[in-house]
């Protein structure tokens, strides 16, 4: 059965024939490009300094832990105020702390603790930010072209993933890693320049003020509604268990494969090539396929890429799986945001889309400490095994307990109601 979100008189580039989205999405993958370099270049510094995975761990945690924190001043701004007006805000102070940590870097003063306390800095604008700028992209295009708007925008965030890491590994080679926080920061004008000349509909201030009442209503919300509790259950575990496997790439570079520049600079962007060589095949088939299928069977193929990547000692194959973690994290991304944005209630957008990312970024950190802990005691490998076997097994208990099939029902009740709502439209025009 066909995706009941799709709409199928819209082609799969269609998003990108909008002049705004199209120069929101070429200024959103030059900014995830200098930001992948600066999310690989920390852990890298980080074990240079000390060698040690579990500080690898500790860094990435206070990185990603105030994402949860601030989700949810993140969510109320955007469902109050001008989203554009705040992400200028958020892009350029972002941008500042990427010049502070090149600074730090350059001038050799860097440790575990300054390094850790800018990555705090950095996660709490861009736990902010993120809620933000994920309601913004449903302001840019027609509601049926936000199918494959929500895909285009997950395939230049992955291409960032695979392009930037990529760079950084050779920026590391030939300029240093402090080079790599400056590119970052250069990064951040391109998307302020964008986003300064769009205007949409939130530069109208909205009525709405936001409350702990109105957090409340959404969180039930969440609750009772099967397609987004289901989503936000699944990212939560697939960031503790499949998603930290990126910040110990790094490890796996220097001390499994012993590789530097460009061969560790694919091994840190292969996930990242791999959902862009399933883009398009994610473009054509996601309106033939129901999302509930899309994401079973992405979150079977992405734990099973992890278990590949810890159980078998091999540079080659290590970049093949991640050539396969990469694309199924594209599936499970569009498929939890497309059904998420298209489901939500308009006046909840900005909640949601906060509590949906709290989920994620409150799994990541907690996976970080874990797998920073375990491979301590046990070594990475292992580590990584355990955590792929983990995460299929999440797959399995997610079908058996019918939540894969709830989702797919409440999506498909979403998009009745949708397509309704449209014919009443045009039925009274």
């Amino acid at each position: 059965m066909g995706d009941p979100l799709a709409t199928t008189d819209a082609r799969p580039l269609d998003p990108l024939r909008e002049p705004q989205y199209r120069r929101f999405w070429s200024a959103a993958f030059v900014s995830n490009t200098g930001g992948w370099m600066q999310n690989a270049t920390i852990p890298y510094v980080v074990y240079q300094i000390t060698g040690s995975a579990g500080d690898v761990g500790v860094a990435g945690f206070f990185h990603y832990v105030p994402f949860l924190l601030m989700g949810l001043v993140g969510g109320s701004l955007a469902d109050r105020f001008p989203r554009r007006v705040l992400l200028v805000v958020f892009q350029l102070s972002q941008a500042g702390v990427a010049v502070a940590l090149w600074a730090v870097v350059v001038s050799g003063s860097a440790t575990t603790a300054s390094l850790s306390a800018l990555g705090f800095l950095s996660g709490l604008l861009g736990g902010v930010n993120t809620p933000i700028w994920q309601s913004f992209v449903a302001e840019l295009v027609p509601r049926r072209l936000l199918l494959g708007a929500v895909t285009l925008n997950s395939a230049q965030f992955n291409a960032g993933r695979a392009l930037g890491p990529f760079l950084a590994g050779i920026v590391i080679v030939v300029w240093g890693a402090a080079a790599a926080f400056l590119f970052n920061a250069a990064s951040f004008a391109v998307v302020v320049v964008v986003i300064a000349s769009i205007r949409v509909r939130s530069d109208e201030r909205r009525r709405e003020r936001p409350s702990e009442t109105s957090i409340v209503e959404a969180l039930r919300y969440v609750r009772r509604t099967p397609a987004i509790l289901t989503c936000c259950g699944a990212v939560g575990l697939i960031a503790a268990f499949g998603s930290s496997l990126f910040n110990y790439l790094p490890v796996y570079g220097e001390s499994e494969f012993t590789v530097t520049g460009a061969q560790l600079g694919l091994l840190l962007g292969a996930s990242g090539i791999g959902a862009v060589i399933v883009t398009p095949i994610l473009l054509g088939f996601q309106h033939r396929v129901e999302g509930a299928h899309r994401l079973a069977g992405a979150m079977a193929a992405y734990g099973a890429s992890v278990v590949v990547i810890g159980a078998v000692p091999s540079y080659g194959v290590a970049v093949a799986a991640l050539l396969v973690f990469g694309a199924s994290y594209l599936v499970i991304a569009a498929t939890m945001n497309t059904t998420i944005q298209i489901v939500v209630r308009e006046d909840l957008r900005g909640k949601v889309i906060a509590i949906y990312l709290m989920c994620l970024t409150g799994g990541l950190p907690i996976g970080l400490l874990l797998w920073g802990q375990v491979a301590e005691a046990i070594g990475l490998r292992a580590t990584t095994v355990a955590a792929g076997v983990s995460l299929v097994a999440v797959t399995v208990l997610f079908a058996w307990t019918g939540r894969f099939r709830a989702m797919a029902i409440d999506a498909r009740s979403a998009g009745a109601g949708r397509g309704a709502a449209a014919q009443a439209v045009s039925e009274r025009r």
